[in-house]
């Protein structure tokens, strides 16, 4: 039973997962993202279909062709056709979600030729590929695991375990190019300067690493540090 805009996010989900796309919540402004080979889909979830998706419809069309809006099945024809008629119009896919079974299905694709990505895609497409952990798509006063929160907590990590590092010795264990920026930025209070250039976890950091909110992802990076057994790349 559909009954909250978040309980539309699993049956879109699954239904782009089907056709080969790796999908993902909540990607800065997008409800739903899904990327298959270099396709960029978007996807925004509403309850009911109005204005406000519609306007949204519209400005998701300046990073991608491939824009869709999922809204619950009206139980009207009329509802139906005339939402039907109006996301040919702007060019937009619509898929409905049954209130009672949960089932969602694409009643429209859009036709429109992909556009060359332009910079806000880019940035979009780098935020969905730098995240390894899904948020729910359509929450709304909730936080949200972002590329830059992950890779900070990535950090508290890999500095539990190594005691303190380098960035050039953070890039050869994987880090992004920025890792210096993250660690001079401080932007959660969790890292300080031992030395000219090297960083270790602040008292806020040892606090944070062990926080409950952040249990799955410290779980997955220490696991990965001890795969990668990183106190030997210490020196």
């Amino acid at each position: 039973m559909i009954k909250f805009e978040k309980d539309l996010y699993e049956p879109v989900k699954e239904l782009f997962q089907a056709e080969g796309y790796e999908v993902k919540g909540e990607v800065k402004d997008c409800d739903i993202m899904a990327c298959r080979d270099n396709e960029i889909v978007i996807c925004e979830l509403k309850l009911h279909f109005n204005l406000k998706l519609v306007y949204q419809l519209i400005d998701r069309k300046r990073i991608s062709q491939a824009v869709y809006g999922a809204v619950l099945m009206p139980k009207q024809k009329k509802n139906r056709q005339n939402m039907l008629r109006l996301v040919k119009e702007i060019d937009c896919g619509l898929i409905f979600v049954s209130e009672e079974t949960g089932f969602a299905e694409i009643v429209y694709n859009p036709v429109g030729d992909e556009k060359k990505a332009n910079k806000r895609t880019q940035r979009l497409k780098k935020e969905f590929e730098n995240r390894s952990f899904d948020n729910s798509g359509g929450v709304t006063g909730t936080k949200l695991m972002t590329a830059y929160k992950e890779q900070s907590i990535k950090l508290l990590c890999y500095l539990q375990a190594l005691g303190e590092a380098k960035p050039s010795q953070l890039r050869k264990l994987g880090f992004q190019d920025n890792v210096g920026a993250v660690l001079r930025n401080n932007y959660y209070g969790w890292f300080e300067k031992v030395r000219k250039g090297v960083y270790t976890l602040s008292d806020l950091g040892r606090a944070a690493v062990e926080y409950k909110e952040y249990e799955k992802q410290t779980e997955y990076f220490r696991r990965e540090t001890e795969e990668k057994n990183v106190q030997i790349i210490k020196k």
